[in-house]
């Protein structure tokens, strides 16, 4: 086994003149190893001590504390060569951030690795890669030193083992695209990992640009559900004070006789003397429990999640630079291909909550918030061709209320708020591989009234059923299954004599039908957010990509060129939707307002 001892090939940059000098051998190249070295894992505030550019056998490393990078933007920003990097997100931002220079296209061996491997394994760090291409194990305890207080390469004194390390982890960078490529060629994965490669630069742009947030407005919207979590406290010790008594003394000797609601024993406790037996107070017991004390609890934990969640933790991620938010996107959060996003998670922030309105555009600027209007559904109806799904949207008839229609046998001016909810749920639920019991909890009813009802649904949506069927199958058969877009989603498939057989079997079957129809739904967001951001930069405007929820995409753009703006973005996303489906019409909603919201 190859170890990290192997002699590097490397010539250190520490003038401009040697930088100058060393342009003709990397413009005549078709790729080149990239990687650089900082101080912090911030961009914005990272210092940038490195790049490391590999030129076939050899590694040009620039000191970056005396070398002033501009000769290398032309060459960096163009299309060729291309650049290889691990993480090239983090590359793209800390070079655009420290040096001013926006890479061009890029291939990333992280995310290669992520595409080739998906629902397989998560290894996709340069040391697993080197580790699985190259039989070398490398030693990445090295980076630490980079971050040290005090560290001596602040003044441009590298050590040779800091020097070797940065070498190294450019030049391994081409072998592992070889190897990499050649398996998304036999995979035909080579569009999906285009795709993907395209959106880097734009959520490395997202992340600099950030949201800003009216942190008044967000303490004063916590302060209310406070009150509101406390009033809902008060409510449910007012009804059960009679029940109970259990006069606890804390520590400053003040006896309470009010019950701790985030107690599960006491709880428990509690229930039993109203009548009701619980195996635990968890919310999905709760939520099939038919006692209005039970519905009281679950909003008062709704309100108490939603603090918790979304209160001050939030205001401490703002960037004490430009005092704005600067989430981290993960383009392949999921195995579908949808994004994720940490630090702070503003996927999780529900749309019809205060807080989204407490994201507000910068002065002079507009938020533009565009989504797709039913994609899922859409691309369901693109796969299944289902006659009354197609004929639906190709009419611009709600589908909720004609499913309700023909499921209730009622006409459509007939069908009320309760039954085409129930409608939405069965739509939405198959696609998510949700059976009877599941959907009977959400929509109130039975488990057999609501078996009865998929009966009269699928009886209405032949095509939709063998579909799903279909996916379910292929996911067992195959072991995969994929996207319009070609995007691949694999499978592990259990030992038949594993306990938990049937469940993992039926968890394979679900993602399966899943799977095609929300991947589709992501490879379409990221073509819209790829398309939105060249226009962007074609047309000069003065708008800015600063985020995205699955199919959701917000800009923030100058007041004045905002109605441009958000025209442009609405015909880029039907273009991008255009692209995988053709039998239905794609419908996007906008809306330009002073904050996030729809």
């Amino acid at each position: 086994m190859e170890t990290q001892t192997a002699q590097t090939n490397f010539q250190l940059i520490e003038t401009q003149d040697e930088l100058v000098k060393i342009l003709p051998e990397i413009e005549k190249v078709q790729t080149i190893g990239l990687d650089t070295e900082g101080t912090k894992l911030d961009p914005l505030t990272s210092r940038l001590l490195l790049l490391q550019i590999a030129v076939g056998e050899k590694a040009f490393v620039v000191d970056c504390t005396k070398v002033e990078l501009s000769p290398l933007k032309p060459v960096l920003e163009a299309v060729r060569p291309l650049k290889i990097a691990q993480n090239a997100k983090f590359d793209y931002s800390i070079l655009k951030a420290q040096a001013g220079i926006t890479l061009g296209t890029v291939y990333d061996t992280m995310l290669a690795e992520r595409i080739i491997t998906c629902g397989l394994s998560r290894e996709i760090s340069l040391r697993a890669l080197a580790d699985k291409y190259l039989g070398i194990k490398l030693d990445k305890t090295i980076r630490e030193s980079f971050y040290e207080p005090g560290n001596p390469a602040l003044h441009g004194k590298f050590t040779k083992e800091q020097l070797e390390y940065a070498a190294r982890d450019a030049l391994i960078l081409h072998e592992i695209f070889r190897k990499q490529f050649k398996i998304l060629q036999e995979d035909d994965l080579v569009e999906t990992a285009k795709l993907e490669f395209a959106v880097v630069p734009v959520v490395a742009e997202m992340e600099l640009r950030g949201s800003l947030i009216d942190q008044k407005k967000w303490r004063a919207h916590i302060a209310e559900l406070a009150e509101k979590r406390n009033a809902s406290n008060k409510e449910i010790q007012d009804e059960l004070r009679h029940l109970v008594n259990y006069s606890q003394v804390d520590l400053f000797g003040n006896v309470s006789d009010s019950i701790n609601l985030d107690s599960p024993l006491q709880l428990l406790d509690t229930f039993k003397k109203l009548g009701v037996e619980l195996p635990n107070t968890s919310e999905a017991t709760l939520s099939k429990t038919d006692h209005p004390t039970a519905k009281k609890l679950l909003e008062y934990r709704g309100y108490e999640k939603m603090i918790t969640s979304f209160g001050e933790s939030i205001l401490e991620k703002i960037h004490p630079l430009d005092k704005r938010l600067h989430p981290d996107f993960i383009q392949l959060g999921a195995d579908t291909g949808r994004f994720a996003c940490n630090n702070p998670n503003l996927q999780q922030i529900p749309a019809e909550s205060g807080f989204r309105s407490c994201f507000i555009a910068s002065d002079g600027y507009k938020l533009i918030t565009a989504d797709y209007s039913q994609i899922e559904l859409r691309i369901m109806a693109e796969v299944s061709e289902d006659p009354a799904f197609l004929e639906a949207f190709n009419k611009d008839v709600d589908l909720h209320t004609l499913t309700a229609s023909q499921m209730f046998r009622m006409p459509i001016d007939k069908v009320d708020k309760e039954k085409r909810f129930q409608a939405k749920s069965i739509n939405f639920g198959l696609m998510y591989g949700r059976g009877p019991a599941s959907l009977g909890l959400q929509i109130g009813l039975s488990v057999e009234d609501s078996r009865k009802l998929l009966d009269v649904y699928f009886s209405t949506y032949k095509k939709v059923k063998r579909w799903l069927d279909n996916m379910g199958r292929d996911a067992l058969r195959y072991g995969y299954v994929r996207t319009l877009g070609g995007r691949k989603r694999s499978f592990i498939m259990p030992d038949k004599t594993d306990p938990d057989y049937q469940k993992l079997i039926s968890s394979i079957e679900r993602q399966g039908k899943n799977m095609p129809i929300q991947g589709t739904s992501a490879d379409i967001t990221k073509y819209a957010l790829v398309y939105i951001a060249d226009t962007i930069k074609e047309k000069n405007y003065d708008a800015y990509l600063i985020h995205t929820v699955h199919d959701e995409i917000v800009t923030e753009a100058r007041a004045d060129i905002a109605d441009e703006v958000a025209k442009m973005v609405e015909e880029k996303m039907i273009e991008a939707g255009k692209k995988l489906l053709k039998l239905v019409p794609i419908k996007v909603d906008v809306h330009i307002s002073d904050c996030w919201e729809k």
